[in-house]
């Protein structure tokens, strides 16, 4: 064993705290920055590739007057591939709770097709096979052999369950005006053309495309009323839903990991300088001894190497293998994937890479300077910087300062990177924790906005889509309650369009709209009310007039803007029932709301929902959301204090010396903690106090990323800042307490020894 990697060994043992930083800073850095990155990156990867295998139609059009000539013109378009129709119905399965099953009679699976789990794969021959949605099955114990029999307009299908699996169409799906899914309630079912009992009348085209823009063209073919929906796959609601949630995911995983790594690679810098500077006497024996500056170089560059490489490779094994399994669960209560795995990224090797090279490079730079002095230069201590006084020094207000003020002032004047850091360290984590706190509260903003600021009825009763005009009566006469229509439209401005839900209520007070700060607006009586979101997307102004219509229909409406209001959630357009009914389109109720609560099962009623279900429903969305957030302030929590320690271990390691010289001038231990305490206390003030706009910048940013769907409000409130204080100021005093001892064995006769 050399004499060199012997003393790396005993300088490992001897300085056992700030090697054990260098190794956490480099292990936290990439463990958080692979393992948050690896969630999201593996939903793309998992969703992508479930996309591919089961080849996602590009675009879908609903149309009832399609015909082969047409399919077949279609098809001789350049960048369409394949073309597949599809017969898309609602239908009742004769089970106990008269669940609502989606059946598709398919003539290909050539597109969009069933990913088959269990059983055997779609024949399209089998005239008595049904492929069932697994989620369905096992919610409803059925399984393969078993059979189940769908009702239609009093046509009944009995065909016997062939295989399980899923379909790339619903990733996610929900019963109307749900959240979440309930797979007792709902669910869906593929049978062949051949196994349906009557002549099949495709209302479903799937195109399957490489190229874009090709609405014009299809339309063209198609004739624009001869369809009531052309729906492109990113506007697909599955798809839609999915990609939103991924990106409120990013949102969070995006912005915050980076700042782990710049604090990471920073506390490093600051380690790696003072760690050398601090072997400056051992340098100069070496060089004494006759070791070249080549040798001392990669026996120094070797300390932050090995420490800095097995740091971020373990970062990089062990994130992306337990952070996305903390969110998975919660992720796979609301959404449909065959596979759950965590994603890697180039940029998490780039990362861990940075941080070697890092290592290295500061390594090398700083012990450059001291290879260029002679072995008589170097075996000295490097001799403290010469002060001026400055403007303050030169007041009279610094005579009147304490011994405590005026000491730690000029130690911070005279190691300025070290207080930098120290102050950036604080900063960031409170960045850190003021951001992810406020993350939460806008989810619980959202959730008190939606369900208390805007919805104030205590019951929502969905209807059925053949209920009678005489059921409705019934059921307002025996409870006071109102009507509201609920749906999904397209809004077409300057030939830009979207889609968006429309919301069509009577003089209620049980429904309204508001601005961005909460507060009530009143629904105009003439036009139409857009959401801001839609409002921005399209660039739409008050005054403005917009084309719009129900999907479905292909009757298009001219509207005028007379109101943009703000809503977190569904966004699109609300309007009166008699604009419009004098835009020519009836009214048809959708769902009845009351403040009332409701026991009552109604005939006519599909289901029944109180706001406490509607509550808990959205804490289960976000749930995940809320596991991201817990993970980032305890990750937060833990690189305070170590960033925090380690800084206060180099601090008191440089003014070792002078506590000394203090303890022989009579200061007590007490006094010299007070000391250090007061400079910590400083810099944590500071950084503290510059992180609460920052944070608010950060938390605004990644709000602005939540997807088209959703507004998230980006607001700090006083209990999480004094929380943040509490967490930011009492790793400051732990630090300071860990030091305690450290003081109490300072040797005194340090500070009388000369250099020899």
């Amino acid at each position: 064993m050399s004499k060199l990697y012997k003393k790396m060994l005993r300088d490992f043992k001897d300085n056992k705290a700030q090697f054990i930083s260098i190794f956490l800073m480099a292990f936290i850095g990439v463990f958080a920055f692979a393992g948050i990155g690896a969630e999201a990156t593996g939903l793309i990867d998992c969703s992508n590739q479930y996309y591919t295998d089961t080849n996602l139609a590009d675009i879908t059009i609903y149309a009832n007057n399609l015909n082969n000539n047409t399919i077949n013109e279609l098809q001789n378009i350049n960048g369409i591939n394949n073309t597949e129709q599809q017969l898309i119905l609602p239908t009742i399965a004769q089970l106990e709770n008269n669940p609502e099953i989606t059946l598709h009679v398919i003539e290909k699976n050539q597109i969009s097709k069933f990913y088959l789990i269990q059983g055997e794969n779609i024949n399209l021959s089998d005239e008595n096979g049904i492929w069932l949605d697994k989620r369905f099955a096992d919610a409803n114990n059925l399984t393969i052999g078993d059979n189940i029999t769908l009702e239609y307009n009093q046509i009944k299908i009995t065909k016997e369950i062939k295989g399980i699996g899923y379909s790339p169409d619903y990733v996610y799906e929900t019963q109307d005006n749900g959240l979440m899914p309930n797979f007792q309630e709902i669910g869906y079912a593929y049978i062949s053309y051949k196994a349906f009992p009557t002549n099949v009348q495709y209302n479903t085209l799937l195109i399957d495309t490489t190229t874009d823009n090709l609405e014009n063209q299809i339309t063209n073919t198609i004739g624009e009323e001869n369809y009531t929906q052309y729906l492109e796959q990113e506007d697909f609601i599955s798809y839609h839903q999915f990609s939103d949630e991924i990106e409120q995911h990013q949102m969070l995983e995006g912005a915050i990991p980076v700042i782990f790594v710049i604090v990471s690679l920073l506390t490093l810098l600051t380690t790696m300088t003072r760690l050398i500077n601090n072997q400056r006497t051992q340098i100069g024996t070496l060089k004494a001894l006759g070791y070249s500056n080549k040798t001392i170089t990669l026996h120094y560059i070797s300390y932050g190497l090995f420490l800095t490489t097995i740091g971020s490779i373990l970062g990089l094994i062990l994130g992306p293998m337990t952070i996305p399994y903390l969110f998975f669960p919660s992720m796979q209560t609301a959404y449909t994937l065959p596979y759950w795995h965590p994603g890697y990224d180039i940029n998490f090797i780039i990362i861990a890479i940075l941080m070697i090279i890092l290592s290295v490079l500061i390594t090398f730079l700083s012990i450059r300077s001291i290879n260029k002095e002679s072995p008589a230069q170097t075996i000295k201590p490097k001799a403290p910087k010469s002060m001026k006084q400055g403007i303050i020094e030169k007041s009279k207000l610094w005579k009147k300062l304490s011994f405590n003020t005026r000491w730690n002032f000029r130690d911070a004047k005279r190691n300025k990177i070290r207080s930098l850091m120290s102050i950036f360290g604080v900063l960031a984590c409170t960045v850190i924790l003021l951001a992810s706190f406020g993350a939460g509260d806008s989810m619980e903003d959202v959730k008190q906005w939606q369900y208390s600021d805007i919805n104030h009825y205590n019951t929502k009763l969905t209807l059925e889509e053949n209920i009678t005009n005489t059921q409705i009566d019934n059921i307002l006469n025996d409870i006071n309650a109102e009507t509201i229509m609920e749906g999904s439209i397209e809004i077409e401005y300057k030939n830009e369009d979207t889609l968006g839900s429309i919301t069509v209520i009577n003089d209620t007070k049980l429904i309204n709209p508001t601005d961005e700060n909460r507060q009530q607006l009143e629904l105009p009586e003439d036009g139409v009310a857009i959401s801001s979101k839609i409002a921005e997307k399209l660039n739409i102004n008050k005054g403005d007039t917009i084309k719009w219509h129900l999907t479905g229909s292909d009757k298009w409406v001219e509207s005028e803007v007379t109101l943009i209001y703000t809503t977190p959630v569904a966004q699109g357009m609300m309007i009166s029932q008699e604009n419009l009914e004098d835009s020519n389109i009836t009214y048809t109720p959708t769902s009845i709301i009351t403040e009332e609560t409701v026991n009552t099962n109604y005939t006519g009623v599909k289901s029944t929902q109180t706001m406490d279900n509607l509550i808990t429903t959205w804490e289960d969305i976000t749930e995940s959301m809320m596991s991201e957030v817990y993970i980032l302030i305890i990750f937060a929590a833990a690189l305070s204090l170590v960033v925090l320690y380690n800084l206060g271990l180099l601090s008191f390691t440089e003014i070792k010396r002078d506590l000394a010289t203090l303890k022989v001038l009579g200061f007590k231990s007490k006094n010299l903690r007070r000391i250090l305490l007061t400079q910590n206390l400083w810099f944590s003030t500071i950084g503290f106090l510059i992180g609460i706009p920052l944070g608010k910048i950060v938390l605004q940013f990644m709000m602005s990323t939540v997807g088209q769907d959703y507004y998230f409000p980006s607001n700090l409130y006083i209990p999480n800042i004094i929380i943040t204080f509490i967490i930011t100021f009492g790793v400051s005093i732990i630090v300071n307490l860990s030091f305690s001892r450290k003081i109490k064995n300072v040797n005194m006769v340090e500070s009388l020894k000369d250099v020899e």
